[in-house]
């Protein structure tokens, strides 16, 4: 009886251990739900989806001077001087290039030798001339008087008209060395190569030491106005008129500039189906040929826009930063269409009047509160 005591006793007391160490006799918390803390961020800039019934739609196009001098000379030579760098604006006059005319300023003189020369020969046709002359003046009278005869007065009359006309032609050699002086001087004209109207030097293509070569352009000089050139499509045949006004936008200038319609081509690509339009762009500066722009031509169409600012691009993901009706943020991909200036058009993944982030996307965080 006694055995079965103790035994029962010594199970007792492991229980008792065993409760202890697995904390049964310790206080207990109730299970619950542990809330996470949602950050906050600030710095935010939160706008709304816009729909719109009419936008611009761009058709690229690319910006040309409406004057384009080429500048070349008449005369081959080595290029002493450049006067100008590519993007300095010159003014009508400016010397902008100068070529050795040592073969020229040659030439001229080799002329005026021979000028010289001619000069010296009239001197003595003239003298013959006059010499001549009075014989045949008084042969006609001893012919009158019958003092020779016919075939005397025709020898005399045989060499006064062949001292006439070593004068004339003594006299149309002097006039003919003298236009061939005037052609070869005119060259020097080319030897100091001048700006012929106010712009600014497009291309720079000859340094000191190169060969001028006649008709090879040395410099572009470009002189505002500026023109857009853009090619639109057929849909747009007889609504696009001279005189129309429109705007510009300039990428790299990071503006709109107004236009007037210019030129409008009547002919039609075959290939492309469209037509080439010409509008001159308002005066700036900054403008220089060879920019791309885009023509913004008003069209009735529904869209939504959002700001450029907004668009969250990560690899090939494409997304908006989305404030929730609890005010969390959530990133959402969206499919985008056409470039309206500086707004973007959404095709899917927004509905009008929803809450976005529009400035400070970097800051933002999936599932963070936004802040003041």
């Amino acid at each position: 009886m006694k055995g079965w005591i103790k035994y029962v006793a010594f199970a007792f007391a492991m229980l008792l251990v065993i409760l202890w160490l697995g904390g049964f006799f310790s206080h207990r918390e109730r299970a619950g739900e542990v809330k996470k803390e949602t950050a906050t961020v600030g710095g935010l800039t939160v706008g709304s989806v816009e729909k719109v019934s009419e936008i611009s739609s761009p058709y690229t196009g690319q910006i040309v001077a409406d004057k384009r001098i080429e500048v070349s000379t008449r005369i081959m030579g080595k290029v002493k001087k450049v006067f100008v760098q590519e993007g300095q604006m010159v003014r009508p006059g400016q010397v902008l290039v100068e070529v050795d005319a040592q073969d020229i300023k040659a030439q001229v003189s080799a002329v005026n030798e021979q000028i010289a020369q001619a000069e010296q020969a009239l001197k003595s046709a003239m003298a013959n001339y006059e010499a001549v002359s009075k014989t045949f003046e008084r042969y006609s009278r001893l012919l009158k008087e019958g003092a020779i005869t016919q075939q005397e007065f025709d020898q005399i009359k045989a060499q006064y008209e062949s001292a006439k006309a070593q004068v004339e032609q003594a006299k149309a050699g002097i006039r003919a060395l003298q236009n061939q002086k005037q052609a070869v001087a005119s060259n020097l004209n080319y030897a100091s190569l001048v700006s012929p109207v106010e712009g600014y030097v497009a291309h720079k293509q000859v340094d000191v030491g190169d060969l001028a070569v006649p008709g090879q352009p040395l410099l572009v000089v470009e002189s505002p106005p500026y023109l857009f050139e853009v090619f639109l499509p057929e849909r747009f045949v007889g609504k696009i008129k001279v005189g129309q006004e429109y705007e510009v936008y300039v990428p790299s200038l990071g503006k709109n500039l107004r236009a007037k319609v210019k030129e409008v081509s009547s002919a039609l690509d075959p290939a492309t189906k469209t037509f080439r339009v010409k509008l001159e762009l308002e005066q700036n500066k900054e403008l220089r040929s060879g920019m791309y722009g885009s023509l913004l031509i008003p069209e009735k169409v529904e869209a939504l826009l959002v700001p450029e600012s907004a668009i969250v691009r990560r690899f090939d993901f494409t997304g908006v930063w989305v404030v929730k009706p609890d005010n969390t943020l959530e990133l959402r991909f969206v499919k985008l269409g056409e470039r309206r200036g500086d707004k973007v058009e959404v095709l899917s993944g927004l509905k009008e009047g929803e809450k976005i982030v529009i400035q400070g996307i970097e800051k933002a965080c999936e599932g963070c509160r936004v802040g003041g």
